[in-house]
């Protein structure tokens, strides 16, 4: 199964509204998702501080500051 990792951080209005759609498109295209908090980890907040969300699928970024969803559709597929 295709595994996709959100990097967010808390309160952030653009990582909530990524999260919503990821979990919509979850259901209908059956991958696995990841959520983190850049918090949570500090490498990852020193790579990308305020450029959140940050969308891997299969451990390479697709999105960075705002989920293009048909972009991510597209990187999707390819994963399969």
């Amino acid at each position: 199964m295709t595994k996709v990792l959100l990097y967010k951080k808390e309160g952030c209005r653009l990582c909530d509204e990524a999260e919503g759609i990821l979990e919509r498109l979850r259901k209908e295209k059956k991958f696995f998702l990841e959520r983190m908090t850049l918090e949570e980890n500090t490498d990852i907040f020193e790579r990308f501080g305020n450029k959140v969300p940050v969308i891997f699928i299969n451990g390479r970024i697709v999105c960075e500051f705002k989920l293009d969803e048909q972009l991510f559709l597209n990187k999707l597929a390819e994963a399969d």
